[in-house]
């Protein structure tokens, strides 16, 4: 009984940490992230942690989970206020951090400066000796993602000097138009890029 209970706690932990990490997360997410097994584990181990208040939800087109007060005093988060206007964005960069196979070194919305210039990628990720800049796109405007890949051609350059390889630019949208948009542009700059 004292080890189930234990274990129990651990999962609890790890899935409040998790939370920490992406902020807002669908159940599906949480479940790939956290090995949660099938669907109805995964939506009972939820469920529990949400009637102990340590987690919430709040209904979008489908359940999503954040922190509660007292999960984020459990594990000593130092997670802001959310805002519900973030909730598609984040959830996108969570499909995203899935399908690349959850980098370790996976770190959202770090500032990048160089010169007199500075950008805060959605995220950011090595594999071996190669950055990743990661851009989710689901209400920008086109005008400001096109300034944004001019930066990224700058960055991409200093990098080369100092790395001797060219950064991957990776972006996330929502429709095949402004996919195409970002694809032109991309070309256009001579960036390494890949659109999902």
């Amino acid at each position: 009984m004292m080890i189930q209970q234990i274990k129990r706690q651990q999962r609890e932990e790890q899935i409040m940490l998790s939370l920490d990490n992406l902020t807002y997360a669908t159940r599906k997410q949480l479940q790939i992230i956290n090995n949660l097994g099938g669907d109805r584990n995964a939506h009972r181990i939820l469920h529990e942690m949400e009637k102990s208040k340590l987690i919430s939800s709040i209904r979008t087109e489908q359940k999503v989970y954040f922190l509660s007060n007292k999960g984020k005093e459990l594990i000593a988060s130092n997670q802001g206020e959310l805002k519900k206007s973030w909730i598609t964005h984040t959830l996108m960069r969570n499909d995203l951090y899935i399908k690349l196979g959850m980098p370790d070194s996976w770190k959202k919305e770090k500032p990048v400066r160089w010169g007199e210039n500075k950008l805060i990628p959605d995220a950011t990720f090595k594999k071996g000796e190669e950055f990743f800049f990661v851009e989710i796109d689901n209400q920008q405007s086109m005008s400001k993602n096109i300034d944004k890949i001019k930066k990224y051609k700058d960055l991409s350059h200093v990098i080369f000097h100092q790395f001797k390889h060219h950064p991957t630019l990776i972006w996330s949208t929502i429709s095949s138009l402004r996919a195409e948009k970002i694809t032109e542009a991309c070309k256009k700059e001579g960036l390494k890029f890949i659109v999902y």
